[in-house]
C-alpha cells in the first residue's frame, strides 16, 4: 500500500460520515462535525490537499447541484470548500454557471445560490466572462419585455445575483478587491435589490407590483438605506417616464421621490456602495449619478462660497465706478458746474446707485459751501425716490395677484371651472 491510500485509508471516516448524514440526515451529532473538521484541518497541515479534494469530488457535485436536505452536512461540505484550493480549478472544467442558476432557480433556494457563487469566486473560478454577460443580458431584456410571470421574481432575483457576481468577476480590480465587492454585495443585497429593479425596469426580490412600492420601501423605516438613497434617486429620475409607462402611476411615483428627496437632505451620502454600482452598470451607472445625483456637501460649500466670491467682485466693482462718478462730480462742482445740474446727474440713477454716488461725493465736498447747502435736500430726494420704486415693485405684484383673480373670477362668470382650459385666443 503507497503513502497516498494509506493517507486516503487514515481519513477515511470523514468520508464516510458525511456520506451517512447526506443519506440519512441527522445522523451525526454536533460534536463529530467539529471532530471531522479538526481532521480536515489536519489532513492540510500534513499536505494531504490532493487527497482531500480528490475524495471530496463525489460530494461537490451534492455541494453545488442538489438540495442537501441536511443542512449540517451541506454546511461541512462549504467549510471544506473554502479550503480546498484546487476546487476552482476542478469547477471551471465542468460547471456551468448559467446551468448552475437554472437549477437553483428550479429548486427556489438562491440564497444558496448566492453562498455558492461567493465560493467559486474565491476559489478561482474562470469561464468565458465575456460570453457569458451577454448571455445574462439577454436574459435580462427578457424579463423586461416578458413581464412578470409564474416564479418570476425569483428567476429574476437569481438572475442578478449571477449578473452581479459576472461582472464583479469581470472587473479589473485585484482577487482580494472581487472578494470585497462580492462580500459587499452580499451584505447590502436589501438595498441593491432595489437599484437592479429600476436598472433593468423589472421588479425583483420583492412582491410589489409597480415601482413607487419599490421607491416608498426604501424610506419606509429602513433607515440603513439613507445613506445610499442618491444610488436609487438618480436611476428613478432616468427612468421615471418609462417607470410610468409601465404601470406605476406618476403620482404615487412623484411622492415617493419626494420622500426620498426630503430624507436625502437630512442624511449625508455615504460612497460605500459607489464603487460596486458602477462596476455593475459599467455603461451608464456613472452618467446617470453624475446627472440626476444632488451636489455634494462640498460641492455645496464650494458653490456658495463662489456666489459669494462673485458678488464681492460685483459690489467692489460698483463701489469704484461710484467713487469714480463722485470723483467727476466733485471736480464739476469746484468748476462752477450749477449745483442742479449735479443734482440731475444723481437723479437720474436708480436710488441703490444714487446713494452710493452721494456717500463719497459727501465726504469729499464736507467743505464746499455750495454743496452743504443742498446736500440734505438731494439725500431727501434720493430717499423719496427709494420709497417710489418700493412703492411701484409691490404695486406690480399686486396688479399680477389682482390678474389671477380676475381671471378666475371671468372664468366663474363664464361657467367655466378650474378643471377646463380657457381656449386659446
Amino acid at each position: 500500500m503507497n503513502d497516498i491510500q494509506m493517507t486516503i485509508q487514515k481519513y477515511q471516516h470523514i468520508f464516510t460520515m458525511l456520506e451517512q448524514e447526506i443519506q440519512e440526515p441527522d445522523s451525526i451529532q454536533w460534536f463529530d462535525w467539529k471532530y471531522l473538521k479538526q481532521e480536515v484541518e489536519k489532513m492540510l497541515r500534513k499536505g494531504h490537499g490532493m487527497e482531500l479534494h480528490e475524495q471530496m469530488q463525489r460530494f461537490y457535485h451534492y455541494y453545488l447541484w442538489r438540495d442537501v436536505e441536511s443542512r449540517a452536512a451541506w454546511d461541512f461540505m462549504d467549510y471544506v470548500a473554502q479550503r480546498d484550493e484546487r476546487i476552482g480549478a476542478w469547477a471551471t472544467q465542468g460547471t456551468d454557471l448559467m446551468a448552475l442558476t437554472e437549477r437553483w432557480i428550479e429548486l427556489g433556494n438562491s440564497r444558496t445560490l448566492q453562498l455558492l457563487l461567493t465560493r467559486l469566486g474565491q476559489t478561482g473560478y474562470e469561464t468565458n466572462w465575456q460570453e457569458l454577460r451577454a448571455t445574462m443580458e439577454e436574459k435580462l431584456r427578457r424579463m423586461e419585455v416578458d413581464g412578470t410571470r409564474n416564479g418570476m421574481k425569483e428567476t429574476g432575483y437569481a438572475y442578478c445575483l449571477l449578473h452581479a457576481f459576472i461582472m464583479i468577476m469581470m472587473s479589473g480590480h485585484s482577487t482580494e478587491e472581487k472578494m470585497q465587492l462580492l462580500e459587499l454585495f452580499s451584505q447590502q443585497w436589501a438595498f441593491l435589490r432595489t437599484v437592479y429593479s429600476v436598472m433593468v425596469r423589472r421588479i425583483v426580490g420583492f412582491n410589489y407590483t409597480n415601482f413607487a412600492q419599490l421607491a416608498q420601501y426604501t424610506v419606509g423605516g429602513q433607515q440603513d438605506f439613507d445613506p445610499f438613497l442618491h444610488l436609487i434617486h438618480a436611476p428613478l429620475k432616468e427612468r421615471f417616464e418609462e417607470l410610468v409607462s409601465m404601470g406605476t402611476k406618476r403620482e404615487s411615483l412623484d411622492r415617493a421621490m419626494t420622500k426620498i428627496e426630503l430624507r436625502m437632505q437630512q442624511t449625508k451620502p455615504s460612497p460605500e456602495l459607489d464603487l460596486l454600482c458602477e462596476v455593475l452598470f459599467p455603461d451608464e451607472f456613472r452618467n446617470i449619478l453624475d446627472q440626476h445625483r444632488p451636489p455634494s456637501y462640498q460641492e455645496l460649500e464650494c458653490e456658495i462660497d463662489r456666489i459669494k466670491a462673485e458678488l464681492t467682485t460685483t459690489q467692489d466693482t460698483m463701489n469704484r465706478q461710484a467713487q469714480e462718478m463722485a470723483t467727476q462730480l466733485s471736480a464739476a462742482l469746484k468748476a462752477s458746474v450749477p449745483i442742479d445740474v449735479i443734482e440731475r446727474r444723481i437723479l437720474i440713477f436708480p436710488s441703490a446707485v444714487a446713494l452710493n454716488i452721494y456717500m463719497p461725493l459727501n465726504t469729499m465736498l464736507q467743505v464746499d459751501s455750495v454743496w452743504l447747502a443742498h446736500s440734505e435736500s438731494i439725500l431727501q430726494k434720493i430717499l423719496a425716490k427709494q420709497q417710489q420704486e418700493l412703492q411701484m415693485s409691490l404695486n406690480i405684484t399686486a396688479q399680477a395677484g389682482s390678474n389671477v383673480n380676475g381671471i378666475v373670477q371671468q372664468q366663474n362668470n363664464n361657467g367655466i371651472t378650474p378643471d377646463k382650459q380657457i381656449p386659446a385666443a
